[in-house]
């Protein structure tokens, strides 16, 4: 067994930003250090875990499978201390100022932020938001976010990731109603063939319906992609084009009764909309406060 005593836990902080970043001079940049002083802990990193830990490629690095191994198990451990760290110091919304980093399902942006908004503007008007796409990938995603609300297939979670459900709803399929397909009934294999305009994932964080289909022998015909929620009814409207929506949208966005709405014919898919958080920083003060901010919101978009 390794004496911590004669370790230093500054060089796993080094190996988890070449993990991250894949190169000696992007952790070099990352944490503030010599290309050269981040390959001399490299050195003695390979010494103390009697490993080679990365192999240098046209491209940078690349970890062998021990690293890999490693990996999971260091940036829980890193993420503790900083956690118990963080808990020597309170969080005073009224007084914080600091900068939270979200992923929002676009589905759920246009009645979460506005409400998030007002309520920071009374609370903590020092506090910040950076919402970002879901494009992140998803080895680095918890380095880069403190939480995410998104839509969750309500049997498949990440093992090192926290979630509450925050509100599930029915989906449903929409096209105008002069659509050339409307008194059909609506089946996987109609849902299928009919051509779509759906979300990019890097607006939802979600290919469960994809997923769904495939399970069928069935794959949607992608007539047009696009990156938010606002252009989609318009373009229904407008086009022999389907999508898919959560009803509760019905009450929130007027253009949405002028179509025609079908149960999604998935009846396997579990849409919910979850708060999703690293266990790393779950006792943190300050993601604390948030999670139950964004709890408080979502139970007066229930009620």
């Amino acid at each position: 067994m390794v004496n911590l005593r004669n370790f230093d836990l500054n060089l796993l902080v080094i190996f988890r930003a070449i993990m991250v970043r894949g190169s000696i001079a992007g952790a070099a940049e990352e944490i503030g250090l010599s290309p050269s002083a981040v390959s001399h802990a490299l050195a003695r990193l390979r010494i103390m875990l009697n490993d080679e830990l990365f192999f240098r490629t046209a491209d940078g690095v690349r970890p062998t499978d021990r690293a890999r191994e490693l990996s999971a198990d260091i940036e829980r451990g890193l993420g503790f201390i900083s956690t118990a760290i963080s808990l020597q110091h309170q969080f005073v919304p009224a007084e914080a100022k600091r900068v939270f980093t979200m992923q929002v399902a676009d589905y759920v942006s246009g009645f979460l932020l506005p409400r998030l908004a007002e309520r920071l503007q009374v609370e903590a008007p020092g506090v910040s938001f950076d919402i970002l796409p879901f494009s992140i990938s998803p080895e680095s995603v918890w380095d880069r976010v403190d939480m995410q609300v998104r839509l969750t297939p309500g049997r498949l979670q990440p093992e090192v990731v926290r979630s509450q459900r925050l509100l599930a709803d029915e989906i449903v399929v929409l096209m105008r109603r002069d659509h050339p397909r409307a008194n059909d009934p609506m089946t996987a294999e109609l849902y299928a063939e009919l051509p779509h305009v759906k979300l990019s994932q890097s607006a939802t964080g979600t290919t469960v319906i994809d997923d769904a289909l495939a399970a069928r022998g069935l794959e949607r015909h992608m007539a047009m992609t696009v990156a938010s929620w606002f252009e989609i009814p318009d373009i229904v409207a407008k086009s022999d084009l389907i999508a898919i929506a959560p009803r509760r949208l019905f009450s929130l966005d007027p253009r949405l009764r002028n179509l025609k709405a079908s149960p999604l014919p998935l009846e396997e898919v579990v849409f919910s909309f979850d708060l999703c958080w690293d266990l790393r920083t779950e006792r943190e003060p300050g993601q604390k406060w948030l999670r139950k901010v964004v709890s408080d919101v979502f139970k007066e978009i229930r009620t």
